[in-house]
């Protein structure tokens, strides 16, 4: 899978994507890894306030300059490679019935940590199988935030 990205801190949703590469696979696990190390994935809300703040305390814990790797390399991009050790390279995502089976609130994003746009490839691999036990999704209370999660879940039998 190719994802474009358009520069430091661009956070890509890629979960409309993962879903049509498992659409009629049944049930069992996606693999995603990112073949990147100034890249990162990660599975959050979608909230472009929360994703400022994601991108405010990378920015925070390791700010740009005075890397070894930048005096080496001249591309000063030493705290993209920071940066990506602290989130990760691959995901594991459970599939069920041909979908994949995320949170209410949960998006899977590829945020670019280099300081330029970059092309990004990322390997999918389908690992078949059954679940060995099937939890009911149950909505979210969210009414201090003023939002209710989605209504008709509906628990599963075992």
């Amino acid at each position: 899978m190719i994802v474009n990205t358009k520069g430091e801190m661009d956070a890509v949703d890629i979960t409309a994507s993962l879903e049509e590469k498992v659409k009629g696979l049944g049930d069992g696990m996606l693999h995603v890894f990112l073949k990147s190390t100034t890249s990162a994935l990660f599975i959050n809300e979608a909230d472009t306030a929360l994703l400022q703040d994601i991108r405010e305390q990378l920015a925070k814990l390791i700010p740009k300059g005075g890397h070894r790797h930048d005096s080496t390399w001249g591309d000063g991009n030493g705290h993209s490679h920071l940066r990506s050790l602290l989130l990760s390279h691959d995901l594991t995502l459970p599939v069920r019935d041909g979908r994949l089976d995320l949170g209410t609130w949960q998006t899977v994003y590829l945020l670019e940590l280099d300081v330029r746009p970059r092309t990004r490839q990322i390997s999918l691999t389908f690992i078949p199988g059954k679940p060995i036990e099937r939890i009911a999704s149950q909505p979210v209370n969210r009414k201090s935030e003023g939002r209710v999660a989605p209504q008709g879940f509906q628990k599963q039998s075992a």
